[in-house]
């Protein structure tokens, strides 16, 4: 039935809202559809918002919103509202559902609301013209507050920072739920330890509740939606001279007596260039401690394990392709009742989503790896036809076209494509290469299609001290392409893409190094961006370097040092276009961030909490959709007893890491951008440090917004427990604290191009305030100590 069509709503006022229930409609069982147009997008805060309303009597209703963020990000999420947006219930957190919205696009969104004793809440957005995508945010309230029936209404916000804008609705309409129709159910939970990132600060017009939600009863896991690609924006910067070369393009030296290996599964060979070794397996057992394995052209299908009592260089042949394949052909197929079958099929890959083995996932929302509109990410499944990935679902019944189910049960293997006529591999292998030894080489050679398990951490692995991985591709395996723990390791000219959790990560790995690499388009099976996923994340490790990467269109973070790093240095690197948050720096010290390029990304630019000891000069740091810089302490401290995120190697407490924010220096940096309440954002929400005690030191910064309301605040400056001092300009802020006595405030022209370099007004500008560099900088710059450079923000070339 058709309720509503055409109207708009139009706020004068930021920082107000607006609500309506629509008379004569009350549905239990039912799927309200709206379609909200955005003329303008807003210009600052944290957007707006458009709340679609079911079983409503006014006060109480299920309500679906979405958020439109300066930067044209869209976020999707869930809740029950218990008479005011003050007091809500989230059923779902905020989940990134699309980004570049343009000025006058539309956005379709659905609210499903089904059943009386478990009530599922089920909603989707899209831009208008997009495919519709399945539900992406699927929650059950189990609760005796759950509502029973109601009826259809719609609620919008802007935030205060913005300023005025409308908003129109071209349609509106709702349809009963039968008991034909389908029903969304989520993933279900058990709770489970793990460490959490803390909730960073985003304006919303209602708090964020403290009780985790209520757990849900076990149900069958639901026909997930398809992976999105990773959602920044389309701007990348090509990574020249980064990353591994192409699989065959290498040319390493062969030396004398090394041993030759050709693809086979068998055990023959002697190792000469005439009579190879038939596999990798045969070849690291027969080979002598310091041999050197040179592999020929070929797809090798192998599980293998280097024991740490052998050392061992492992390389292409040069100019010869060489593929490390968890995946194999799959043939007969026969007709079943939904698609066609294969039977035999016994892979028993463990789908728990934690790092423990078996582990059910957590229960309350920050420990959960889990998107419950994605139940079956961390099932390592995986299936192609033609080389065309196909997406696992829960049941038989739910497969169609594009689409397959593995019955564990009966042994079989479902296809929805019909496979008559083309190639159908599936992933049967779960690791590639388990290095043990100290000092081996991995070089040359691609990693890919492993059905890796979270638990088992990479689908290829360091697992000693100064062991190399160089020129490698690690692509579309199933969780987390590499990982290493030991100390020395290196990962040199990697290219990671297209793994389903993370493209790689680290833990108890000090001295490791990764450089000259590049991590993109990971997470694409889009687990939850806390507690772990996205690009690279390095936890408790002691003095490691991140140079020269590009960490570009994950679809959640960057690049996150975490837990306990202590002494790093993340010079050089590019961080653009992933969906969540740059770079983070997290309970962690003793940090220089230099020379970044840290860009269009769907959260925070550059987040430090809980860290201190930071160096962060000569820096770009625009287009992000939330604060350029933000800089939060929270209740963690390390003298915590049993803290989450300890290095269990260092004594307790370590104070060489106190996870307190303290000597923070900014120098020399670009900072723009439109989105968040202010383009450098500090606060402690432990209440307990002031921005003057947490010893900051800003100066020789190029400041940028869109006007001087987008975003409304150049610097907000934490008191503690009392009010946030908030500047409109530098100048304001210079005036009052003494910082940045040496800045500019650029407002409305850009000046950065689309390549991230200074304009050449704005190089002009920045060579007038930006400061000499200390000795512990200028190595990293390239530059003398004492001299300050030509210009602000990143050294970096296009």
């Amino acid at each position: 039935m058709a309720v509503a069509n055409g109207g708009s709503i139009t706020f004068t006022t930021p920082g107000t809202a607006r609500q309506a229930l629509l008379a004569g409609v009350q549905i239990a069982d039912v799927q309200a559809t709206a379609t909200i147009t955005v003329p303008t997008l807003p210009t600052a805060g944290s957007g707006v918002y458009f709340g679609l309303q079911a079983r409503s009597d006014g006060k109480r209703y299920y309500q679906s919103t979405v958020r439109v963020t300066p930067t044209g990000s869209v976020y999707l999420g869930t809740a029950r509202i218990d008479g005011s947006t003050t007091n809500q219930k989230k059923l779902s957190k905020e989940a990134l559902v699309a980004s570049g919205l343009q000025p006058g696009q539309s956005l379709q969104m659905d609210l499903r609301t089904r059943s009386s004793t478990t009530v599922t809440v089920a909603s989707r957005a899209w831009v208008v013209g997009a495919a519709k995508p399945s539900w992406q945010r699927i929650a059950t309230d189990a609760s005796a507050e759950r509502l029973q029936s109601g009826g259809i209404g719609v609620w919008s916000y802007l935030s205060s920072a913005a300023a005025p804008l409308g908003l129109g609705i071209s349609a509106l309409s709702a349809a009963p739920v039968t008991s034909s129709s389908a029903n969304p159910e989520p993933e279900p939970t058990t709770p489970v330890p793990a460490p959490t990132e803390p909730t960073d600060p985003v304006e919303t017009p209602v708090p964020e509740p403290t009780t985790p939600a209520t757990p849900t009863t076990p149900t069958a896991p639901a026909t997930p939606t398809t992976p999105t690609t990773p959602t920044g924006p389309d701007t990348q910067v090509p990574s020249s001279g980064r990353g591994s070369a192409a699989v065959g393009a290498t040319s390493y030296a062969i030396p004398k007596g090394a041993l030759y290996v050709t693809a086979g599964n068998g055990t023959g060979g002697s190792g000469s260039l005439a009579s190879p070794y038939t596999s990798l397996t045969h070849a690291v057992a027969k080979a002598p401690n310091g041999s050197t394995l040179v592999l020929r052209a070929g797809t090798y299908r192998e599980s293998v394990v280097l024991a740490s009592s052998k050392q061992l260089t492992i390389q292409s042949y040069p100019k010869e392709a060489v593929w490390l394949d968890g995946s194999d052909r799959v043939t007969g197929w026969n007709k079943s009742s939904t698609g066609w079958a294969v039977t035999g099929w016994n892979t028993g890959f463990d789908t728990s989503p934690t790092f423990t083995k078996g582990a059910s996932d957590g229960s309350a929302e920050a420990i959960k790896f889990i998107n419950p509109a994605y139940p079956l990410a961390a099932y390592p499944d995986q299936v192609w036809v033609d080389g065309v990935a196909q997406q696992q679902v829960a049941s038989e019944r739910a497969v169609g076209t594009g689409t397959f189910f593995v019955d564990r049960a009966g042994k079989r293997l479902i296809l929805g494509t019909d496979p008559a006529g083309k190639t159908v591999t599936a992933s049967k292998l779960q690791t590639a290469l388990a290095v043990k030894s100290v000092g081996s080489v991995v070089r040359g050679l691609g990693v890919r299609n492993y059905g890796n398990s979270v638990y088992q951490m990479g689908a290829i692995t360091a697992q000693n001290d100064a062991i190399t991985f160089e020129n490698l591709v690690v692509q579309d395996n199933a969780t987390i392409g590499m990982y290493a723990w030991g100390t020395g390791v290196t990962f040199a000219n990697i290219t990671a893409t297209g793994n389903g959790m993370m493209g790689g990560g680290a833990n108890s790995a000090d001295k490791f190094t990764l450089k000259n690499s590049v991590i993109s388009g990971n997470n694409v099976q889009n687990f939850n961006r806390m507690p772990v996923s996205g690009g690279f994340k390095i936890t408790r490790s002691r003095t490691v370097a991140f140079t020269d990467n590009d960490f570009q269109k994950n679809t959640t973070v960057g690049l996150w040092l975490d837990e306990s790093v202590y002494n790093g240095k993340v010079s050089g690197n590019r961080s653009i276009g992933n969906g969540a948050t740059g770079i983070i720096l997290e309970i962690s010290d003793t940090f220089s961030v230099t020379n970044n390029v840290i860009a269009s990304n769907g959260r925070y630019g550059l987040w430090i909490g809980n860290t201190g000891n930071v160096q962060v000069w000569n820096n770009t740091i625009t287009g992000n959709s939330m604060a350029a810089l933000q800089l939060t302490q929270d209740k963690r401290r390390q003298t915590n007893v049993n803290s989450a995120g300890h290095d269990r190697r260092q004594p307790l407490p370590d104070m060489t890491v106190p996870w307190i924010i303290k000597n923070v220096t900014v120098s020399n940096n670009v900072i723009s951008g439109a989105g968040g309440g202010c383009l450098v954002c500090v606060e402690d929400q432990s209440k307990e440090f002031t921005a003057e005690q947490m010893k900051l030191t800003l100066n020789g910064n190029v400041y940028q917004r869109a006007s001087a309301n987008a975003p409304s605040l150049a610097v907000r400056w934490g008191q503690g427990a009392a009010t946030a001092k908030s500047f409109a300009t530098v100048a304001a802020f210079t005036k009052a604290t003494g910082q940045e006595r040496r800045s500019v405030l650029v407002e409305g022209t850009a000046v950065t191009t689309t390549g991230y370099q200074l304009t050449p007004a704005a190089l002009a500008q920045s060579a007038l305030v930006v400061v000499a560099v200390p000795s512990s900088i200028a190595g990293l710059l390239g530059l003398q100590a004492g001299i300050a450079p030509a210009r602000a923000g990143s050294l970096l070339s296009p």
